[in-house]
């Protein structure tokens, strides 16, 4: 049976065909930098995307083969407040109170003291404390997946998690027949590709510096990896 195929771009940012996705790739901004790194992990997985362990916040994460993004995603606040995303519904329940929508129905909201959902077209706004993400619904060429984005979070606060706040820098090696990056004072070799960024509803194609997972986060993708959403 033929692999489906599903659009990319080439490191010219030309849209070409490619193979089923079979890894999710992930853009880390660099203070200092223009251009950011980019990093491939495997899929299927169930990851931490997020997570503030002071204010008992956690954000998960699941992908599946021949998707792009999350299938799934889940929030957990404190003890009893957990937010459950999907592809067409949002649950939401905090011991006492259930609240469901469904994408695609008007846009709605529901908020108490510590929690605001708030549901607009394709897009969820979530506020759990003082961290707000947005979760997108992305829809492309078939595949429908969803997305975060943080949008605020307090200045002490610093964010762990596959997608938090990345604590690296790096330098380009001039004159090298390769790209390569000096990270952490090691040299990695790279090469410039175009990806999507999918943390914005129009899901600008950008240039990144695509190096290995561990050259980025010095860990384990299993230090990552949770057992349930």
């Amino acid at each position: 049976m033929t692999k489906p195929l599903f659009l990319d771009f080439d490191p010219r940012g030309r849209m070409v065909s490619a193979p089923a996705v079979h890894s999710s790739r992930f853009l880390v901004s660099v203070v200092g930098q223009s251009m950011p790194l980019c990093f491939d992990v495997t899929v299927p997985h169930k990851l931490r995307l997020f997570q503030d362990s002071a204010s008992e916040f956690s954000v998960n994460g699941e992908s599946m083969t021949g998707q792009s993004g999350f299938h799934n995603i889940a929030f957990h606040y404190k003890t009893n407040h957990h937010l459950t995303i999907s592809t067409t519904s949002i649950r939401y329940h905090d011991g006492q109170n259930h609240v469901e929508f469904l994408w695609g129905q008007e846009p709605t909201q529901h908020k108490t003291e510590d929690v605001s959902l708030i549901l607009r077209s394709d897009e969820l706004d979530v506020t759990m404390g003082n961290i707000r993400v947005v979760i997108l619904l992305h829809k492309k060429n078939r595949d429908v997946f969803l997305w975060p984005a943080v949008q605020q979070q307090p200045k002490d606060v610093k964010l762990s998690g596959i997608l938090g706040d990345a604590d690296i820098s790096y330098e380009e090696i001039p004159g090298l027949q390769t790209p390569t990056l000096k990270l952490k004072d090691k040299e990695v070799k790279t090469s410039l590709v175009m990806v999507k960024d999918y943390r914005f509803a129009s899901a600008p194609a950008v240039g990144c510096w695509l190096v290995p997972f561990q050259a980025v986060v010095q860990r384990e993708l299993s230090d990552f990896t949770v057992t349930e959403l």
